[in-house]
């Protein structure tokens, strides 16, 4: 039988200090290697990250433009340089815009004189608004002498005058304009003279005053004409040197339309444009996939009613609706601010017929005009697939033109189906084109704006 195994207690303390002694040297040792690794490693990382600081300092101090008083102050300098450079350009192409545009001296000199000295929109006496009711009268015309507008004149005791209430365009169609073409030629009563066929200028829409003008209809009305000067001096410019309206290269003006005629002309064409432009999955900037709405036209009192007057700020309000485009070319309404301080856009649409071969020509003239237009959109041959219309509608009188006078059209319709005679009215190389653009017309420097941009011109 095997001994019982004893406890000897006193055994144990005998020889307790020779087990404890290893024991503790031993989790002495274990505890020394686990603190000095986490020490280390703590030790590592923050070594890391004050040598990564001192990295990201000495960036900091060899750069000449880190954020310190000079940088602030270097930046302020190149910003005045910037904000002058700025101003100066807008002086000088406001400058040289006023240079060319400039008012007739037919006007008066005592009209010229007060002008001069006023802004757009203040008030202008009432001797200075009569001379230039009058001026108008006579400018207007002398303007479309210069575009040596196609007539037809009769011959009144030997000598030839334009003949009231009737142009070459009054006739139905080509066709009918061939053959009337051949009848006056043998007839020693009328002649056709001129080069280019304008069936309605729209020019003259500008001195439609029922009454004496108000100063606000004086300051645009001269906007006006300073535009249709432009556009007719390209059309001057296109056809130097030609005889007839074959050997021109603007043969016929369908259309000439600015302002609020030409606003939604422009925006429905550029909208149509980006929805032809899907093809490739995108759409052009600023564009949208259709035409902004007509906005509703300020209210303002009938000028000719007895008793109403209707005051400057109204009638500055109907003339402004819709007259000027925005960035996106979208029409702005009366009240809405100015999106530019430099310039208002002023929108432009022209439907000629014209030498194809020559298309280059007009628009190198369209950009060297006084006003220089800033082509957006050229339709050539628009009515390749139908018919390409005037503005006028088929009816005796336009309503939207009461009273316009001699020279207008009722509804006219050329189809460019090569069938219908243009050829051999205009030559084998007429094509109808559409030109649409904006005309920048640049306001005088507004120091205020300059000191504070988020200020607008009204």
């Amino acid at each position: 039988m095997a001994k019982k195994t004893e406890f000897n207690l006193e055994l144990v303390k005998k020889y307790i200090f020779w087990v404890l002694v290893p024991l503790a040297l031993i989790l002495v040792f274990v505890f020394n290697l686990l603190a000095v690794g986490t020490i280390g490693k703590k030790f590592t990382e923050r070594k890391k990250s004050l040598e990564s600081t001192k990295s990201s300092v000495e960036k900091i101090r060899k750069k000449s433009t880190h954020p310190n008083n000079n940088t602030i102050e270097e930046v302020n300098v190149r910003t005045e340089e910037l904000r002058g450079r700025f101003v100066a350009a807008w002086a000088t192409l406001e400058k040289d815009q006023r240079a060319r545009n400039v008012w007739s001296e037919d006007a008066g000199v005592p009209f010229i004189e007060e002008v001069s000295k006023l802004k757009f929109g203040d008030i202008i006496s009432e001797r200075s608004i009569e001379s230039y009711f009058n001026f108008m009268g006579r400018y207007i015309p002398k303007l479309e002498a210069s575009l040596n507008r196609r007539r037809i004149q009769v011959n009144e005791g030997g000598e030839w005058k334009d003949k009231v209430g009737a142009v070459t365009d009054t006739i139905g169609n080509l066709n009918g304009a061939r053959n009337n073409r051949n009848t006056l030629t043998d007839n020693n009563l009328e002649r056709e003279v001129g080069i280019v066929e304008w069936p309605n200028p729209e020019i003259r829409d500008i001195i439609k005053w029922e009454i004496k003008p108000t100063s606000i209809e004086v300051w645009y009305a001269q906007e006006d004409l300073w535009v249709y000067d432009s556009l007719i001096s390209i059309i001057v410019k296109s056809n130097e040197g030609a005889s007839s309206p074959h050997s021109a290269v603007v043969k016929r003006i369908e259309s000439m339309l600015i302002g609020q005629r030409a606003s939604h002309e422009l925006s429905s064409q550029l909208s149509v444009q980006s929805i032809g432009a899907s093809e490739d999955g995108g759409m052009r900037p600023g564009a949208s996939a259709s035409p902004p709405p007509r906005m509703p036209s300020p209210q303002m009192p009938l000028r000719n009613t007895p008793g109403v007057q209707a005051t400057e700020e109204e009638i500055g309000k109907m003339k402004r609706h819709e007259r000027y485009v925005d960035a996106n070319n979208v029409p702005l309404s009366a009240d809405a601010p100015a999106p530019f301080s430099e310039f208002n856009r002023m929108p432009i649409c022209l439907r000629l017929i014209v030498d194809r071969q020559r298309i280059p020509d007009i628009l190198v003239n369209c950009a060297n005009c006084a006003m220089p237009i800033d082509v957006l959109s050229v339709r050539i041959n628009p009515g390749a697939g139908g018919s390409i219309r005037t503005n006028t509608p088929n009816t005796t009188q336009n309503p939207a033109r009461p009273n316009a006078g001699a020279g207008d059209v009722s509804g006219r319709q050329i189809v460019m189906d090569g069938s219908s005679g243009l050829d051999s009215i205009y030559g084998s190389n007429a094509v109808p084109i559409e030109i649409y653009g904006c005309i920048n017309i640049f306001n005088p420097v507004d120091q205020n704006i300059i000191r504070n941009p988020q200020t607008k011109q009204p």
